[in-house]
């Protein structure tokens, strides 16, 4: 081989790798664009600024929501249809699901971690979530999740989230992954100097963590924390789970299930046990009580 044939050679293979490099870069740049595009499409759809009023605010009829004994119900059925269901922790003990069932609830949340309110903010799974995961999916429950979260900013309730994906795995969710933010009355917490408006972003945080690993974010929160911690304008579109022990809901803002009761007692459960009703439109097209499409 001549001198001249090696330079060709040699100099091809440069322009190759040349070629190839530029390529590997302009398809991650195209990559990142479609991902920030997809982040954005995300954000937009729970996020939106764009609202009026009486997007914040449900319509339910209070004087519909009528006790059965322990169950709630709702009478009104022209406008929405609704279904029990209840919502457990390690606290609860060991849950005979087939039981639950079999006494008429139809959905379960569970708890499937906490933050410690150490100064370390440890993340922990709950002791009896893949028990119950398996159980109550056996017994043809369908399973949401919650995680107690203690995040201090942006990047903790990231974290959470990722906790929550990791620890799901890629397992099927029928409900929300919901982030449960709550006074601490007992004792000191990790929170105790957190705004409302760094809570309000932990909870953006949080939920755009969660849509992003494909499941579909919700709020667990009171009417204390809606009226004098959050700022609900900017969540107005992210479903809650409203929760209030009374007769009736008591909140005028949207929710998509109440929690009604952390005293109910239901076959297969020892102790107390938290319960849930869960809202929907009889006419789909129509929802005032919040939703997110889950992407998977």
């Amino acid at each position: 081989m001549t001198r001249a044939e090696r330079k060709k050679i040699l100099r091809n293979r440069i322009l190759a790798s040349i070629v190839i490099a530029f390529t590997a870069v302009f398809v991650a740049i195209v990559a990142f664009g479609n991902r920030a595009a997809e982040d954005n499409q995300v954000s937009e759809r729970i996020f939106s600024t764009s609202y009026s009023m009486s997007d914040l605010y449900n319509d339910y009829n209070s004087a519909a929501f009528v006790k059965d004994g322990q169950k709630m119900t709702y009478t009104d059925g022209d406008h929405y249809s609704y279904r029990l269901g209840i919502d457990v922790s390690e606290h609860n003990g060991t849950v005979d699901w087939e039981a639950v069932r079999n006494a008429g609830y139809e959905f379960t949340y569970l708890r499937i971690g906490y933050r410690g309110y150490g100064s370390d903010g440890s993340l922990v799974e709950d002791a009896t979530f893949e028990t119950n995961y398996e159980g109550a999916r056996r017994a043809g429950l369908d399973v949401g999740v919650y995680f107690y979260s203690q995040a201090v900013n942006e990047e903790e309730a990231k974290e959470e989230a990722q906790f929550v994906a990791n620890t799901l795995n890629g397992r099927h969710l029928d409900l929300p992954a919901a982030i449960d933010m709550e006074t601490v009355e007992d004792g000191a917490a990790r929170t105790d100097g957190v705004s409302g408006d760094q809570f309000t972003q932990n909870i953006k945080a949080f939920s755009l963590s969660i849509a992003d690993a494909g499941y579909e974010p919700m709020l667990y929160t009171n009417l204390h924390w809606e009226s004098f911690t959050l700022d609900m304008t900017k969540l107005y579109n992210l479903p809650v789970w409203f929760s209030n022990y009374s007769e009736t809901p008591g909140t005028p803002y949207k929710f998509k299930v109440w929690q009604y009761s952390n005293t109910g007692t239901v076959d297969g459960i020892s102790g107390d046990v938290d319960l849930d009703i869960e809202m929907t439109p009889t006419d789909a097209s129509e929802s005032s009580a919040g939703s997110v499409g889950q992407d998977s």
